[in-house]
């Protein structure tokens, strides 16, 4: 396994963006029918890093400013058949890493409150609940905002 660090145009990345995209339109159908989209954003990706089992991308995750002290971390995804080994946390370690080595003292990120592994994992990982909410854009689904001090 090996990790690249790449910007928010690296095919790689886009491609597992779409990967996740389908994943969350699996675990929420809604989001396909109202028109989500988690590609038509990558431009505000500033870094991101992708995962390679041989030369195949495997996982991915990104880091967007959101001020000058804060950043979010997106687009996080490792394929299924590599899930349950350390490479999202990896992945999240490293990108929050980064973050600090930027300058950005606090770390956002969203995940819609059906991904219970995904909140799992960044509770485990020290993020906590900013504030739930229910998107109007997205038939009303529930998603939680989560915040660590980097």
């Amino acid at each position: 396994m090996k990790v690249l660090e790449v910007d928010g145009k690296n095919a790689d990345f886009y491609n597992l963006c779409c990967e996740l995209e389908m994943f969350q339109f699996n675990l929420l159908p809604v989001l396909k029918e109202k028109g989500y989209c988690l590609t038509s954003n990558l431009q505000e990706v500033i870094k991101a890093y992708v995962l390679y089992n041989n030369n195949a991308a495997v996982g991915c995750v990104g880091l967007r400013p959101v001020t000058s002290e804060v950043c979010e971390i997106v687009r996080v995804y490792v394929k299924k058949e590599f899930r349950g080994k350390g490479y999202a946390t990896m992945l999240i370690e490293k990108v929050e890493n980064l973050a600090k080595e930027l300058g950005f003292k606090f770390a956002e990120m969203t995940a819609w409150l059906k991904a219970e592994n995904a909140i799992k994992l960044y509770k485990k990982l020290g993020y906590t609940y900013k504030e739930e909410k229910f998107s109007k854009t997205y038939g009303g689904q529930a998603y939680v905002e989560l915040f660590k001090t980097l």
